[in-house]
């Protein structure tokens, strides 16, 4: 982790704590605010400190860590969704499938980097798991159905299936490929400054000097351009710039970050202009003012964050908070709306006092995929 993913997890750790200290404040004396919404600001509060913090947890310990800790959420999530979902007997081996083989294999899928598949096997770099679910599962599950030998409501239960382990599998596993992928193009470091750069070239001009008064062979005498490329090549004398891992870190954890922000701004812009309500029947807090005023302040915040990320342009940032807002809001209506199909209010009991797991990373599941894609139309 460099200094620029330092900074970005303390300014949202120190924007949590701000956060959590204004609404303890304004719960413990009276003020204007209505007391049901501080009430959902605390719990919303709680389920984010359990989120970022397993999430920083997970990105220190490693890539291997957070490709878990997402898988771990997409079972959860998956538990969630199928409660809601009754199934029928004959459908439990096809259940025991995705639970413990396909959702495992495709986080696996996910950790392993695409080049290991090349050094192994010889067949390139394809991410591997951007095809197991959408081809092979797809198809896979409605012959399992089948060979159960109960057709009733066959339609009804393969759709049930493959939209959950479209949306809390394969859609929520974009998230840690982020981390994961080989991002091209990774934005360099800040330049250095006119004492460094002054430095580094007398450096680079003794080093090249100096191997090229070592040459024995007659080749490189004959050749001293192609030696003097290749000294460049080396890491003495190339420029300062982000690695890779770090570049990825950043990018996930803002990601992550921003798909948040979109919620709580789009949840406070549409307390604030509560008039022009989009579908109250199937969620009553999403307001078209607010949604509005909410996309534009998640791309606002993210073209501020352009600095932590490989994006080459801060419009480009800002492109992609718009991408997370209009997505975000996309997962929201989708499971609310399954939510009110069956009767519920909540998926489950996440934090004590707050809802589950899939209520919280909906709008997550819905992004993650675009995003993954915009990024690299963007880098390439």
């Amino acid at each position: 982790m460099d200094n620029r993913g330092i900074l970005l997890i303390s300014g949202v750790l120190a924007l949590l704590l701000a956060a959590t200290t204004a609404t303890e404040y304004l719960r413990r004396r009276p003020s204007g605010v209505d007391a049901s919404t501080l009430a959902t600001c605390r719990s919303r509060l709680n389920a984010w400190w359990l989120l970022f913090g397993s999430l920083i947890c997970a990105l220190l310990l490693g890539t291997i860590a957070t490709v878990f800790l997402f898988g771990a959420i997409s079972f959860w999530a998956m538990r969630e969704y199928l409660t809601l979902t009754p199934t029928r007997p004959a459908d439990h081996r096809t259940l025991v499938g995705v639970f413990f083989i396909l959702t495992p294999l495709q986080f696996l899928l996910v950790g392993l980097n695409p080049d290991w598949f090349k050094s192994v096997f010889g067949v390139g770099t394809y991410p591997v798991y951007s095809a197991l679910i959408p081809t092979l599962a797809f198809l896979i599950l409605p012959a399992g159905v089948a060979a159960s030998g109960d057709p009733k409501f066959f339609l009804e239960r393969i759709a049930k299936l493959q939209v959950g382990l479209l949306i809390c599998v394969y859609c929520l596993s974009y998230a840690p490929a982020l981390l994961t992928t080989n991002l091209p193009n990774p934005k360099p470091a800040p330049s250095v400054t006119t004492v460094e750069a002054v430095d580094l070239e007398e450096k680079v001009v003794g080093t090249i000097e100096r191997s090229l008064g070592a040459m024995r062979t007659t080749e490189d005498a004959e050749n001293p351009e192609a030696a003097v490329e290749t000294l460049k090549q080396g890491d003495a004398v190339s420029t300062p710039r982000r690695s890779l891992a770090s570049t990825n870190l950043s990018l996930l954890f803002a990601f992550v970050f921003l798909t948040q922000l979109s919620d709580v701004a789009q949840y406070l812009w549409s307390l604030t202009f509560p008039k022009h309500k989009i579908a109250p029947a199937i969620n009553s807090n999403k307001t078209t003012e607010g949604v509005l005023l909410g996309a534009l302040t998640t791309s606002l915040a993210a073209g501020g964050l352009w600095y932590f990320t490989p994006f080459q342009r801060w419009w480009q940032a800002a492109l992609a908070g718009l991408i997370i807002a209009g997505m975000g809001f996309a997962g929201t209506m989708t499971t609310s709306a399954i939510k009110r199909d069956r009767g519920v209010g909540d998926y489950g009991a996440l934090v004590e006092g707050h809802n589950g797991v899939l209520d919280r990373i909906d709008s997550l599941c819905f992004a993650a995929p675009v995003f993954f894609h915009y990024v690299w139309i963007c880098l390439r």
